[in-house]
């Protein structure tokens, strides 16, 4: 998807969502612009593919600010989803929880402004996901282990006599989520592969049993 059409989305987000501020002054939109060019710009590779930075200071001249006061919030918060929504749309990593956020500068003029976009880490944010079930249930994976088995009680209860009571369990090691065998009898697949402990990637299918689990990402 190219620049224009992202322009498009912009425009739907921000302008829409406000009465134009000023005549003579900067525009909610152009900001919009400026910050998806940032992300691209400030974007890294890491290990687990394309990390975005999460955290926005926006710096305007005296006029702008003063235009973009009165509903500075509303701005704020309609750009903090536009950063989500362009990461989502590209498969972007967000190290933690967006902030965008206008600061007033004396030293521009009306109509200028800069964006300084930086990466504020939060340790976990957004590893895990969720276990889907054969019936569509979502089983969240987040801090408390998920437990699968035979035995009642478990996160996950599979009535099959080839499930042993106390069969896997899925849980968050650091910014992995990790699916353990617990000693079964009849074994633990991912995607057709026996397996004692591994990493879940996202749409893993697991079995157990006749049961066809599948992992999503946050």
């Amino acid at each position: 998807m190219g620049l224009s059409s992202f322009e498009s989305r912009i425009e739907r987000l921000v302008e829409g969502a406000f009465a134009r501020t000023s005549k003579r002054g900067l525009q909610p939109a152009e900001l919009g612009r400026r910050l998806i060019r940032e992300i691209e710009i400030e974007r890294r590779v890491g290990v687990k593919g394309v990390v975005a930075p999460n955290n926005f200071e926006v710096f305007l001249s005296f006029r702008d600010y003063e235009d973009f006061e009165g509903f500075s919030s509303t701005i704020c918060s309609e750009l903090e989803k536009l950063v989500v929504d362009h990461c989502a749309q590209n498969h972007y990593r967000l190290p933690g929880p967006v902030k965008v956020r206008l600061v007033e500068d004396t030293s521009f003029r009306p109509s200028t402004f800069r964006i300084d976009a930086e990466f504020n880490e939060e340790e976990n944010f957004l590893v895990g996901g969720s276990l889907i079930l054969p019936n569509g249930h979502k089983v969240p994976v987040e801090k408390q282990a998920v437990s699968i088995g035979r035995m009642p009680g478990s996160t996950i209860v599979i009535d099959d006599p080839k499930v042993s009571r106390q069969h896997a369990q899925v849980f968050i090691d650091q910014d992995q989520v990790i699916l353990t065998d617990l000693g079964s009898t009849n074994g633990t697949y991912v995607n057709g592969v026996r397996v004692a402990r591994t990493e879940l990637k996202n749409q893993d299918e697991i079995i157990i049993g006749a049961a066809h689990i599948v992992f999503v990402e946050n």
